[in-house]
């Protein structure tokens, strides 16, 4: 299990580092770019994120993550509440989906928790949380999930990261 804790650790630390390395400078460059072959848009509809591809053309970075939310990413595992999509990585412990969100840790891991555990997911022993972020794994079967979540408090917003398997 620590085995895990510190893999989860190190696959967090790498994708926070990576999509944190966009200045502001980079994403006003990405809005203005307009690809027709690929539209995606993402709403917040009671309270769960809906991203919809339209055109989806498979577009990665040199380290293989994705731009766009997974085809076969589970009904019963929602997205953050009031969070932006950043991208996956497929990976031998699962897939990894990060997100961006203003709000605090704690106010993003409620609604996740919530909905993971209605949906039949039992929460591992294995919490470990602070005001400043953290981890948590539920299981269901074979199935995993985990969520973690950073604070950054220069920037004002929380780092999160979905994975399952």
């Amino acid at each position: 299990m620590k085995t895990k804790l510190n893999l989860f650790f190190a696959v967090f630390a790498a994708t926070a580092v990576i999509f944190s390395g966009c200045t502001k400078q980079d994403q006003k460059t990405d809005v203005n770019k307009k690809d027709s072959s690929s539209t995606t848009q993402q709403t917040n509809i009671a309270g769960e994120n809906k991203t919809n591809n339209t055109g989806q053309e498979n577009k990665s970075n040199e380290l293989g993550i994705k731009k766009e939310m997974p085809a076969d990413y589970p009904k019963d595992i929602p997205q953050p509440v009031n969070s932006k999509f950043l991208g996956t990585l497929n990976t031998s412990e699962g897939t990894v989906v990060t997100f961006e969100s203003t709000d605090k840790p704690r106010t993003v891991l409620a609604p996740f928790t919530e909905a993971v555990e209605k949906a039949g997911f039992k929460k591992s022993e294995a919490e470990q949380m602070s005001d400043d972020g953290g981890m948590v794994m539920w299981k269901m079967d074979k199935r995993e999930v985990s969520i973690m979540l950073a604070w950054d408090k220069e920037k004002n917003v929380c780092s999160v990261v979905v994975t399952y398997k």
